[in-house]
């Protein structure tokens, strides 16, 4: 049991949690009370265990890759079979959208649209460089849409939703860069082993061997480009007023932890343990980014 809990990553649906969290506290203001109602109870809930539905789904189809990747998981390991986390999974995603049943339609019909793209993700999008950037992006930057409508408003939440998308998007670029080698592999066992001439889009096959459609530079110029928008977009919500000073002062440390990425992404360019590090950095700035949305709401 304690490694299909390691699969679901509870600290990621934690992390996950804290966005619907932050969403609902853009509705609520200062009336923190609202937050420990039954419906937002109830999508909290939801959300950490459709987030964990997503991870060890994730893992039952990546199973290939993360032998080079990450081989101490449990399948991989051989700790858990890919049957029992095939059905944990589904177990989680259907008991995560009929909580949702008892917030409201709206809620119901994101938790639905959420759970079929996290499905579709592991077994098509992930190997879509781009398509597939934009739907985690899109996963994450929900969490805040979530949180506002388990109150009833997805006004305000959007403009997060905007920010942690743009975010999201170039950290997913970085770490496909990261995984590079391991995914490429992966590719080309799934072409040897099923003898098919179908191929994703991230990677194509050339005289020179297994090699990615589109090149190195190109990725980590869109990874720019959408931390760039980011950083830009960060001071809308203090601008328009939704947000108040205090969460001006702490975004524009996350700001700085996101340029440092940017200068980064340029000079680690080819370097796998550099993509590591700048991975690990844009995660801290996304946590202190959250911190930001909390401390404008309070202070």
């Amino acid at each position: 049991m304690i490694d299909l809990i390691e699969m679901m990553r509870p600290l990621n649906c934690a992390m996950a949690c804290i966005g619907v969290l932050v969403g609902g506290l853009i509705v609520t203001g200062s009336n923190i009370q609202v937050l420990f109602s039954t419906p937002f109870i109830l999508a909290v809930i939801s959300v950490f265990l459709i987030t964990g539905a997503g991870n060890v789904f994730n893992d039952y189809v990546d199973v290939e890759a993360d032998k080079i990747n990450a081989p101490h998981r449990p399948i991989p390991s051989g700790k858990i079979s890919k049957n029992t986390a095939f059905v944990f999974s589904i177990g989680l995603f259907v008991t995560g959208v009929f909580f949702t049943a008892f917030i409201n339609w709206v809620c119901f019909l994101i938790a639905l649209f959420n759970t079929f793209l996290l499905i579709i993700y592991s077994l098509i999008l992930q190997d879509k460089v781009l398509v597939g950037n934009l739907a985690v992006g899109y996963l994450t930057g929900s969490l805040f849409l979530f949180g506002g409508a388990a109150l009833g408003d997805i006004t305000l939440p959007s403009v997060l939703f905007l920010l942690a998308t743009l975010t999201t998007i170039t950290r997913e670029i970085v770490k496909d860069l990261e995984d590079m080698e391991g995914d490429r592999r992966s590719f080309l066992k799934k072409i040897v082993t099923k003898f098919t001439s179908s191929i994703a889009e991230r990677f194509k096959i050339t005289t020179d061997g297994v090699k990615m459609k589109y090149r190195e530079r190109t990725m980590v110029t869109l990874a720019i480009s959408s931390l760039i928008l980011a950083v830009m977009f960060s001071i809308l919500p203090y601008y328009y007023g939704i947000l108040g000073i205090g969460y001006l002062v702490i975004v524009l440390v996350a700001d700085v932890i996101f340029v440092s990425c940017m200068y980064s992404l340029g000079k680690e360019m080819g370097n796998r343990k550099g993509y590591h590090r700048i991975s690990r950095r844009l995660k801290i700035g996304m946590f202190v980014a959250l911190i930001a949305f909390i401390a404008g709401v309070l202070i």
